[in-house]
């Protein structure tokens, strides 16, 4: 774990704007470190982890703050969006369920309200609990810089445990997510020992369409938190469902598959052998979750 020391000492920075932000990111970017919430950096300060010169402050950068509907039908929120903003905006609840019912896992009422989203996407840990959602949902992150901005795709967001491909002079401003499809439910489950305390162990989350033609499965998005060195899609158990009705024998053979595309680590919280069984276990509970709500929603608009 590490002792907790004093804090080194830095430079505080604190833009306005996202624009002078990304100048600070640009004069500044390979000693700087981005605080927000400051759940995980200033630990890892603390620890020694990481020592910036310079700390950019983003809690007075409004724009980054935010949950809007886009004209697509989709969403934006804003990266410095905390957990309990996604926990309680109705629009987020209406759109993307999943997403409060994610929120109301990840620590107590404190932690949350400090805690955004953007950090835990941007941390790169892999026991972070939104990524693997945000990725079975199809959302987006945008990455804005002096340069300009660009958009990809959450799963290909990661570049290896505590990295993303991010460039140091790039700020995470918005997670962007889809329009949600008709007939449509998502679940994300997650093993650890104490709710408001301890880090997932292994985490599952599954979105799906339901066929009301074929009374198939439709789409099928499956990833896992804690099953590798970045969060990860299961792609082999996802092809195993498309297309099938369901049944407890594809459940127990995606969930198979889910296990042989992970490759979890042993470590002072858990083994890799215990690791493997909870993919098992979560993917089977998480799809037929997911499945349950997909047909509740094709009633609703039936």
């Amino acid at each position: 774990m590490g002792y907790l020391r004093r804090l080194p000492k830095f430079e505080y920075l604190a833009p306005r704007t996202i624009d002078e932000a990304c100048d600070l990111l640009a004069a500044h970017g390979s000693e700087a470190g981005l605080l927000a919430g400051g759940t995980d950096l200033l630990i890892q300060m603390r620890r020694r982890e990481t020592s910036p010169a310079y700390i950019i402050g983003l809690k007075g950068v409004a724009e980054l703050a935010g949950v809007c509907a886009r004209a697509d039908g989709g969403l934006a929120i804003g990266a410095t969006a905390t957990i309990q903003t996604l926990l309680t905006s109705p629009l987020v609840r209406k759109k993307y369920g999943v997403l409060c019912e994610t929120a109301a896992l990840i620590g107590g009422p404190e932690l949350r309200c400090v805690a955004t989203l953007g950090g835990n996407v941007a941390g790169a840990l892999p026991c972070a609990d939104f990524p693997p959602v945000l990725m079975t949902l199809g959302a987006k992150v945008t990455l804005r810089s002096r340069r300009g901005e660009r958009t990809l795709a959450v799963e290909d967001f990661y570049a290896e445990f505590g990295r993303t491909v991010a460039e140091p002079s790039e700020l995470l401003t918005q997670i962007v997510l889809p329009p949600p499809p008709p007939s449509s439910g998502g679940s994300y489950l997650k093993f650890h020992d104490r709710h408001s305390m301890d880090m997932t162990t292994v985490g599952v989350g599954a979105f799906i369409t339901w066929d009301e033609g074929r009374r198939t499965f439709g789409e099928v998005r499956i990833a896992l938190a804690s099953s590798a060195p970045v969060t990860q899609r299961a792609r082999n158990a996802e092809a195993m469902l498309e297309g099938q009705p369901f049944s407890e024998e594809r459940l127990e053979q995606a969930a198979a598959a889910a296990c042989a595309e992970s490759n979890p680590r042993t470590s002072w919280r858990a083994t890799r052998e215990f690791r493997l069984e909870l993919v098992k276990t979560l993917t089977k509970r998480a799809i037929g979750q997911a499945w349950q709500k997909a047909a509740a929603a094709q009633g609703a608009h039936s």
